[in-house]
């Protein structure tokens, strides 16, 4: 059999699989408005539902008692506790005012962080190496950079210049001047063409001296982008019109603090389904529920008093809001594994402000007690 037979099968089967898989899902959508699937329908649906929601209140609460560091909640009765300036409560309460649970599908994207790539890179000046015997009075610098790290954007570059202090006051003004050097002259008579990049005046410190940060993002920008129009930077600092050079001391030479990302960042698309209460959805799905702080007797919890978790609940028939989209080839070539399972897929924090067993006041940022999307895997 030749490989475009064997290609052909396969892609045969590949249809075929997804039509059964269709045939499911749009049969499974039929069911539900005549007969009750996955327990969610009717009175004995709202009651399973209303016992979810109760176990998911109780896995929060210990996860919240953990979170904070108690094994049990605080007893603020009877204590005298200090009053709480008005703007810090404003700004945790705006966490109990969120935005209306929507039904329906919702479309997230979401920046694949495997994806993002962040660097730092320090690179020191050196002399130009192809500087002419003639040319160098210039003092041209140049930082050389590999071909690893130029293949990244470039996020922030900052020069550092280290000037020395003067010795007695009054302090004298320091004259610093940056050029971009766009070419190197091939005869020794030519002076450099140069493009001035910085130009300010600061007062000489004191003693020891000290590191001037300048901008060199652009300038680095550009040579990231091409490496062959790289020939250098030259900079001129004159105090009282006369020339200091930055590079007569070698443990103090110019250098450039470069923060990189990746050029392209992928974001990805995935979606969840947004369900409440009344709806007879059988499926995978987000559902709202409020955690009530006074509800739950505990006062120690300064603000917010409330705020929204949501949880998860519902079937995974196959292909149906998988977190992999291999899932369900996975189960069909293995149908005794564990069914998909629906679960939270995206969280986020909340910030609370309350009161540790000393009664002393502590703002904590609790990672992953919101659901922000359910799936399944």
């Amino acid at each position: 059999m030749s490989s475009n037979t064997y290609f052909t099968v396969f892609l045969f089967l590949i249809i075929l699989e997804t039509s059964v898989s269709d045939k499911h899902i749009n049969r499974t959508h039929l069911k539900k408005d005549t007969t009750p699937i996955g327990g969610f329908s009717n009175c004995g649906g709202c009651k399973m539902r209303e016992e979810l929601k109760q176990r998911n209140l109780e896995v929060i609460k210990a996860e919240l008692l953990k979170k904070m560091g108690f094994t049990h909640p605080p007893n603020m009765t009877g204590k005298i506790l200090p009053d709480i300036p008005p703007h810090i409560l404003q700004d945790f309460e705006m966490q109990s005012d969120e935005p209306e649970f929507k039904t329906g599908v919702s479309v997230h994207e979401e920046e694949d962080e495997y994806h993002v790539k962040t660097q730092k890179v320090l690179t020191f000046a050196k002399p130009y190496p192809k500087l002419r015997h003639n040319m160098k009075q210039h003092e041209i610098l140049h930082f050389t950079f590999s071909d690893s790290v130029t293949k990244f954007h470039v996020a922030n570059a900052t020069l550092f210049v280290f000037i020395k202090g003067a010795e007695r006051r009054p302090l004298p003004d320091v004259h610093i001047e940056v050029f971009k050097v766009n070419k190197v002259p091939d005869h020794s008579e030519k002076m450099p063409d140069l493009k001035k990049v910085y130009n300010k005046k600061i007062t000489q410190p004191y003693n020891r001296g000290e590191w001037i940060k300048i901008d060199f993002t652009e300038t680095t920008s550009e040579w990231f982008k091409n490496g062959r129009e790289n020939f250098g930077f030259i900079i001129n600092t004159t105090v009282n019109g006369k020339k200091v050079s930055v590079m007569e001391n070698q443990e103090k030479v110019p250098y450039v603090d470069i923060s990189t990302t990746e050029s392209r960042r992928r974001v990805r698309r995935s979606m969840g389904l947004n369900c409440n209460d009344s709806m007879q959805e059988s499926l995978c799905c987000r559902y709202p529920l409020v955690v009530d702080f006074v509800q739950f007797g505990w006062d120690f919890v300064i603000a917010p008093k409330k705020y929204e978790a949501n949880y998860c609940g519902g079937d995974c028939p196959y292909v149906t809001l998988q977190k992999y989209p291999h899932t369900h080839l996975m189960k069909m070539a293995f149908p005794n594994s564990a069914q998909p399972c629906c679960g939270p897929r995206k969280m986020s924090a909340i910030s609370m402000l309350y009161f540790d067993e000393s009664y002393n006041v502590v703002y904590g940022s609790l990672t992953g007690m919101v659901v922000d999307r359910c799936g399944c895997s």
